[in-house]
């Protein structure tokens, strides 16, 4: 057994617990009451996730240049010039880095055969809506001037980074700029008030529940209408996006709302094809030392944004 695996089995153990969901929970609620304490636990945060979410071996990081805050990460046999997935971080707007999802990151660069740009983004509470989207939009016009093909460059998110890949899709098409060839997304945000989740049945026993992060992305909206089509996707009108892949556990907290995005996306004549993993909850990909289908995922959503740039000659969205 890897020497990870007790720390997962323990993971497992404590979001099975009723007293730690309450404990956490309250853990939470006394964030969001104090926000600026999460600025002083984010350190920590982001150690832990970096101590059990490894990268691939024999994979290049070098820091990204120009107006961006981030690094390249290159996991062996990934090849210059066959494209880019430009990789856009969660958790809740709140904590995580570039640092953090570099083992997401290396897998799919290892799954893709492409180069992976991770980039950062402003925070809440120090910054809200919409620092954050700025800072990515920022990246893909980047990658664009630095003569990347957009047929060639896909987007990759997981939580929040999910929310970010498809503004940044959204975005793209609303200022006349090609948008890129595909989104990948693991357990994403789509509406800051989690109605649906919230009244969802299917997600119980996690220590993340809907309510909890419902207040933990008040933070980052701000004063800003959390209807908003850049802030609620369903609101948003998703024609015409590029062709998506949908990565989301049984017990992902956010379930019912990407089942509704999906149909959403479908309805409005998109493709998003749904991947479902038995058994899996929010954040899943992050431990890929676990033999329960995270390794899997990762690979599936490589493929697929692998598949994307080998076709030159997809249709681009409609202005």
């Amino acid at each position: 057994m890897r020497a990870a695996d007790p720390l997962m089995m323990a993971f497992d153990r404590l979001t099975a617990n009723s007293v730690a969901r309450l404990t956490i929970g309250a853990a939470l609620r006394f964030l969001m009451a104090n926000p600026r304490l999460i600025t002083l636990i984010r350190p920590v945060a982001n150690s832990a996730i970096v101590g059990v979410s490894p990268v691939v071996a024999g994979t290049v990081v070098a820091p990204a240049t120009g107006p961006l805050s981030g690094e390249w990460v290159r996991a062996p046999g990934a090849r210059d010039g066959d494209g880019v997935v430009l990789v856009l971080h969660g958790s809740g707007y709140l904590i995580c880095s570039p640092r953090t999802h570099r083992g997401f990151a290396s897998h799919l660069s290892r799954s893709s055969g492409l180069p992976a740009l991770v980039v950062g983004y402003p925070l809440a509470p120090e910054r809200t809506f919409p620092a954050a989207e700025d800072a990515a939009m920022t990246a893909y016009r980047w990658l664009l001037t630095q003569g990347y093909d957009p047929s060639k460059v896909v987007i990759a998110g997981d939580s929040a980074g999910g929310h970010l890949a498809v503004a940044v899709a959204l975005r793209a098409r609303a200022e006349g700029l090609p948008t890129p060839a595909a989104l990948a997304l693991w357990g994403p945000l789509i509406d800051p008030s989690y109605r649906a989740s919230i009244a969802d049945p299917r997600v119980r026993r996690q220590p993340f529940d809907p309510q909890a992060a419902a207040r933990a992305l008040a933070l980052y909206v701000g004063d800003a209408d959390p209807a908003d089509p850049r802030l609620c996707l369903l609101n948003a009108d998703l024609s015409a996006l590029p062709s998506i892949q949908l990565h989301y556990g049984t017990r992902e907290v956010m379930r019912a709302d990407a089942e509704a995005f999906a149909a959403r996306v479908t309805a409005s004549g998109g493709h998003c094809e749904q991947r479902l993993w038995p058994g899996l909850a929010h954040a899943y990909w992050m431990f890929p030392r676990r033999k329960d289908g995270s390794l899997d995922s990762m690979m599936t959503g490589g493929v697929f944004l692998r598949a994307a740039v080998a076709q030159p000659d997809r249709p681009m969205a409609k202005e």
